[in-house]
């Protein structure tokens, strides 16, 4: 229980941190002004504001199911690794995303 815990409390800053930093990839579209540079800013607004949402939904969904599984006095840690896991692949994926989104030129 104890480890359950504190690993959805690690979820939960990783999960702001990650949530922030998504945000903060949008600074990214500054350069889409610069001649040579193209930026798809429909991909690049879309990965901004889903992003943020698909780290919460993960840390919900993390923290639901391990109180679910701790009711049910089972092992719930797995659960919450799982979440953070989860977290470091969304925001892998929107880097990743917003990276293809802006084409630098020279």
């Amino acid at each position: 229980m104890t480890a359950t815990i504190v690993l959805l409390a690690i979820d939960a800053v990783v999960a702001v941190v990650a949530g922030w930093g998504i945000v903060f990839l949008s600074l990214g579209f500054q350069s889409c002004s610069v001649p040579g540079n193209r930026c798809d800013e429909t991909l690049g607004g879309a990965v901004v504001y889903a992003g943020p949402v698909l780290v919460a939904l993960a840390l919900v969904l993390a923290v639901v199911f391990s109180v679910l599984r701790l009711v049910r006095r089972r092992l719930a840690w797995p659960i919450a690794v799982t979440g953070l896991v989860a977290l470091v692949v969304v925001f892998s994926g929107a880097l990743v995303l917003v990276d293809s989104a802006i084409t630098r030129g020279v």
